[in-house]
């Protein structure tokens, strides 16, 4: 909050474009000098600088100033890591890419697009935000450069797993999913499309009422009966905080953190009941608006939201002690989500499927058979 507005007001009094030059470049290596200190790579420094100058009004005149830089850094940056892939371990590696790559393809061709779709963004919009997500590039190589670093700190770990595995892995990873990346996004339409007839009427019902309640609570909107929506949104950073605090610690502090953790949902559960009454009074959700069907729909909204939340803290609890137990925590809770949605989309007379006669308890009889036996014919 201090050096950077300071390092920039310094660098916009510099009108030498020369001294401009050399003065970025110095903070870019200094930056990557201090993480090599503290024994991270020096990747690592200089990308986290640029994240912080990208925020300045330093922005334009460094992008056009360093941009030829930028393109002769990064052929450096992949040429250096190129060369320490060795071809030969291609084949040991792509057992691990046949399970990486329909991962990816779930988590942001299906997650990410759900996610989007569900704070606000049409089918055909969350589709293209999940495809675009598909592809590895850079971030990849870096996370794999970290990695292997720390593999070959870590005294109980062979380096050959750096060069022999991750190195590898992380290199075709980027090929195969930048390739499909342009594919995938080209036909997002039509992904949209398949998904829109293919999936069953009670998921798209329910995927519809989480969708209309949450937009009115993320996107902005500054009518006043909206405005309970900022407790929600600052429970949600804290959990957010929590969550990472969560992930990162161990023993004695991570159980602590573990056992406080219900508490901390509670709250979140309080504040998201206490922001979606009004959003959920006054949306058209397109069904019967009666105070049973409204309450109906809270109840839901609040089971996969809040219920989301509480998953995300049960995987980070026991993570660290034995991770296999997370699946099938994941795919109950999927279960869950979608037996809510059949629930909610039955109980607001959506989804009966075939109408079924009614019984009728006495038997009536038709008008010209009751003439003819009151007359004596037959």
């Amino acid at each position: 909050a201090v050096v950077v507005p300071r390092t920039a007001a310094i660098f916009e009094r510099i009108k030498s474009e020369e001294l401009f030059v050399l003065f970025a470049l110095g903070t870019v290596f200094l930056a990557a000098a201090l993480a090599e200190a503290f024994r991270i790579p020096a990747i690592v420094g200089a990308f986290f600088m640029g994240m912080v100058f990208a925020d300045t009004h330093l922005a334009g005149r460094l992008k056009v100033k360093m941009e030829s830089l930028r393109d002769a850094f990064v052929a450096i940056f992949f040429l250096s890591f190129g060369m320490l892939i060795d071809p030969s371990s291609f084949s040991s590696v792509v057992p691990m890419l046949l399970i990486a790559a329909p991962l990816i393809l779930l988590n942001d061709l299906f997650l990410t697009a759900a996610l989007a779709y569900f704070i606000g963004f049409s089918g055909r919009a969350s589709t293209a935000i999940g495809t675009s997500m598909i592809a590895r590039n850079e971030e990849a190589i870096l996370y794999a450069t970290v990695g292997a670093r720390a593999i070959q700190a870590n005294p109980h770990l062979s380096n050959d797993y750096a060069a022999k595995y991750l190195t590898p892995f992380a290199g075709i990873l980027c090929i195969v999913m930048s390739s499909l990346q342009p594919i995938l996004m080209g036909r997002s339409d039509r992904i949209a499309a398949s998904l829109a007839k293919r999936l069953p009427k009670s998921i798209t019902f329910g995927a519809e009422l989480v969708k209309r309640t949450l937009k009115t609570v993320i996107m902005p909107n500054f009518l006043p009966i909206y405005r309970r929506k900022r407790v929600f949104q600052a429970a949600l950073i804290a959990y957010s905080a929590w969550i990472i605090d969560l992930t990162i610690t161990t023993g004695p502090a991570h159980l602590a953190m573990s056992v406080l953790t219900p508490i901390l949902i509670f709250g979140v559960w309080a504040s998201a009941r206490h922001a979606f009454q009004e959003p959920v009074r006054h949306t058209n959700y397109g069904v019967d608006g009666g105070p049973l069907s409204r309450s109906a729909i809270e109840t839901f909204v609040l089971r996969i939201v809040v219920g989301a939340l509480a998953i995300v803290s049960l995987v980070a609890i026991l993570w660290q002690y034995y991770w296999p137990v997370t699946l099938p925590i994941l795919y109950a809770y999927f279960l869950v989500v979608v037996f809510s949605m059949k629930v909610v989309y039955r109980r607001l007379g959506l989804g009966v499927g075939r109408r079924v006669a009614p019984i009728r308890l006495v038997h009536r009889i038709p008008a010209a058979r009751s003439w003819r036996a009151a007359s004596g014919r037959r």
